[in-house]
């Protein structure tokens, strides 16, 4: 697609989702997402087991009228959902990034038994252990839990 001279293309990431109670007897929520060019989210099952959510598409703004498309899902209780930015996923310590080899998966799984908080933490830290500096992109964290 073609910008007019003198403007600047805008893409924008975007991560949209809902949450309802399960109709399912015996709690848990039913979640439905829809990720435009964002990091994934991932879904850590109370056994360690980490899933993304949601599938990658494309960046909002590159393609004019694309179709995005949403998941739905059901959470079990115990089940925690963890969203974040892409200065989470994208911090560098030289020339690798936190994500590279599924490092935040791989921290995720880690965290079976914590609360929301304490998964929020411990992400956290291990960004910030990820590299010498202090991080120097956004990190937003949204950690959501089943009961």
């Amino acid at each position: 697609r073609g910008v007019p001279e003198g403007q600047q293309a805008r893409f924008l990431s975007l991560l949209y989702g809902e949450l309802v109670p399960s109709p399912r007897a015996g709690g848990g929520v039913r979640c439905t997402l829809a990720s435009a060019g964002h990091p994934l989210p991932l879904l850590l099952r109370p056994d360690g087991t980490v899933l993304t959510a949601a599938e990658s598409q494309v960046l909002l703004g590159v393609v004019d009228d694309v179709a995005f498309q949403s998941e739905t899902f059901d959470m079990e209780p115990g089940d925690t959902l963890l969203c974040v930015t892409d200065g989470v996923t994208e911090r560098r310590s030289g020339s690798r990034m936190f994500d590279d080899d599924d490092g935040l998966a791989r921290v995720l799984a880690g965290c079976a038994g914590l609360t929301a908080q304490g998964v929020a933490d411990r992400i956290r830290q291990a960004v910030y252990d990820f590299g010498e500096t202090p991080p120097k992109d956004d990190l937003a964290l949204l950690v959501l839990q089943a009961q």
